[in-house]
């Protein structure tokens, strides 16, 4: 290399600047317009696979025969509600514990509260009956009534409770 040679950095070209930029904008503008219109241009659907219809088809003369006549192990098994002396022992556990609120009640206010919702939580299908200084819970299980009266003893209750804690 001679001290004659002009030395230019290798991306350096002959061509004027203001044409360099000129086709840089062009290409810019040429790939801004494809992309605009790609954007703009819907996609053709899919055509549906030949195997759908017939799938289809077999679905839904199944989902017909299921909900007409369906055989044994569509069926669900129904829950069966427990029996009578079951459901009987849980709501005098639930008289019980509703009756100690009752209670608690009187001994916080000096008086028997005026409902069972004034007492604190409430047992569904008890209804209380307040006659002065008694009351009484009255709830009924299948065509017999259960009923607890402050004024009697209710071991019966009582035992079923400590029977369920393990007393």
């Amino acid at each position: 290399m001679s001290s004659e040679d002009k030395v230019r950095p290798y991306h350096a070209k002959d061509a004027a600047r203001g044409q360099e930029a000129a086709e840089a904008v062009a290409a810019v503008l040429k790939h801004a317009a494809e992309k605009d219109h790609l954007a703009h241009e819907k996609p053709k659907p899919k055509k549906q696979p030949k195997w759908m219809l017939p799938l289809g088809v077999n679905l839904a003369v199944l989902a017909v025969y299921l909900l007409i006549a369906p055989p044994s192990w569509v069926t669900v098994n129904p829950v069966e509600p427990p029996d009578l002396a079951r459901q009987s022992d849980d709501l005098k556990k639930a008289m019980w514990f509703q009756a100690q609120q009752i209670e608690s009640y009187k001994i916080q206010n000096g008086r028997l509260p005026e409902s069972l919702a004034e007492s604190g939580r409430t047992t569904p299908g008890v209804e209380y009956v307040r006659d002065g200084d008694r009351y009484r819970l009255i709830a009924i299980v299948g065509d017999a009534p259960v009923v607890w009266d402050s004024t009697a003893p209710n071991t019966e209750f009582a035992a079923l409770v400590a029977g369920s804690l393990g007393g």
